[in-house]
């Protein structure tokens, strides 16, 4: 130590009057932080909430999106229906229990020989419905994308979540002129 300068040899020394200050944070930056960071999870959290649903509408509602766009593109009927097996359709209107996108060329939104699923959607998770008003087990696109089995101008499917609360609930209105438009509780035919 004695080939340092002075005032080295005092820094090195243990007699030194300065004492270095420890980094990190101090509990009240702590606490301004885990504060700032409840609110920010306030205000999120229910818009977390619509983004979800809202989501999971538009998850639902490709199957539609799907038939609607391989009827324009192969020049045919393609159907939508209600299925467990993702190979035959279900005489009921129980879309939660899965779909399937299949051609239809006779357009009776039923499953027959040779007619093989494009595309298959399996249940929804938990006890979350998704049925239709009115009833309807097949929606059939024809080779212009309009729908060719309605008998109404409109049909809307509703997917109301297990705790059936009415802000969760999301609805699929197709209209006859094969039109699909994702609605909130409340709006247009969604209750």
């Amino acid at each position: 130590m004695s080939h340092l300068p002075s005032r080295h040899r005092r820094l090195l020394s243990s007699s030194s009057p300065r004492v270095a200050r420890a980094g990190g944070f101090t509990l009240i930056e702590l606490m301004i932080t885990i504060a700032l960071a409840g609110i920010l999870m306030t205000v999120a959290a229910p818009s977390m909430t619509r983004m979800i649903g809202a989501n999971r509408v538009q998850a639902e509602v490709s199957g539609f999106v799907t038939a609607r766009s391989e009827a324009i593109k192969e020049g045919q009927p393609v159907s939508v229906c209600a299925s467990t097996d993702g190979s035959t359709c279900l005489a009921a209107n129980t879309w939660q229990k899965g779909w399937i996108v299949f051609p239809d060329p006779n357009g009776n939104g039923t499953v027959d020989s040779g007619e093989a699923a494009l595309r298959a959607r399996p249940a929804l998770r938990g006890n979350d419905t998704f049925v239709s008003t009115p009833a309807k087990t097949a929606v059939v696109f024809n080779r212009d994308g309009f729908t060719s089995n309605l008998n109404t101008s409109v049909v809307t499917f509703a997917l109301h979540t297990a705790d059936n609360v009415a802000k969760s609930t999301r609805c699929v209105a197709v209209g006859i002129g094969g039109r699909l438009t994702t609605q909130l509780a409340g709006e247009g035919s969604c209750t």
